[in-house]
């Protein structure tokens, strides 16, 4: 690969003018691997310096990211001035961009139909815990998955198992027959009292016809780390206060009308 150097600029919504910035750095690759989705490219919004966060000095933007089945995702640069603070709830970013250039977060547990998974506050302490947009799949370390995974499948015994999916999706469900499935729910709890509650769509992932899937995976190394990823993210508007130092979750626009 190589970098390169553009003039960026930005739209802004509903105004009659446009924020430009030159000269922007692009990283450009050759070859690429992996399911892009016919995707042009990654457009990177962390904290490292040369993130287009970073690079144009946003201090807060937002996004809602699709459904696989034909919804649509967006993404907001600044706060706008229809956000209604109260529909959102906000867990600190513990670290500063100096230390890490991603956004950590605290996690204090997991739900599984109302119950917690049974873990002490200690074992959260020693966690690393990170949201990334680019990651599809959360990642787990290797106990708080057997528990995860157990009381998901303790509750949907009654539904026909199918073989795994790849590599790393180990539940999975032939649903064919079944006129209505009831899944139950997973909330995942964050520092400050936040819940981030998810729905199917946050919850199964459909890997074919006949195999629909837990949508977690455990880490592949024996690592103390969790990262919440894209599949969890869907149906919520996510909100970074880069420049206040917290992550928020709330509702998308369409269920605040």
């Amino acid at each position: 690969g190589f970098w390169a150097t553009d003039r960026m600029t930005i739209q802004e919504a509903n105004i009659k003018g446009y924020f430009t910035r030159y000269p922007f750095l692009l990283g450009c690759i050759r070859n690429s691997s992996g399911d892009k989705s016919g995707a042009s490219g990654i457009m990177g919004l962390d904290r490292s310096p040369v993130s287009i966060i970073t690079k144009t000095k946003i201090s807060y933007f937002s996004y809602c990211l699709p459904s696989p089945y034909g919804s649509r995702g967006y993404i907001t640069f600044g706060k706008r001035n229809t956000v209604k603070t109260k529909f959102i709830k906000y867990t600190p970013i513990i670290t500063t961009p100096e230390q890490s250039e991603y956004y950590d977060i605290t996690l204090t547990g997991i739900s599984v139909g109302g119950k917690k998974l049974p873990f002490s506050t200690s074992y959260f302490t020693k966690l690393s815990t990170e949201i990334d947009s680019g990651a599809v799949i959360t990642r787990l370390p290797s106990p708080m998955y057997a528990a995860l995974r157990s009381a998901f499948r303790k509750r949907m015994k009654k539904y026909k198992r199918a073989k795994g999916a790849g590599d790393i999706l180990d539940t999975c469900y032939d649903l064919r027959a079944y006129e209505t499935v009831v899944v139950p729910k997973i909330t995942i709890h964050f520092l400050g009292g936040v819940d981030l509650e998810l729905d199917v769509r946050g919850t199964l992932v459909v890997a074919s016809v006949s195999q629909v899937c837990l949508g977690f995976a455990v880490y592949p190394s024996d690592t103390n780390s969790f990262l919440l990823g894209n599949v969890q993210q869907r149906g919520h508007e996510v909100h970074y206060d880069v420049a206040g130092r917290r992550l928020g979750f709330g509702p998308t626009l369409r269920s605040r009308m």
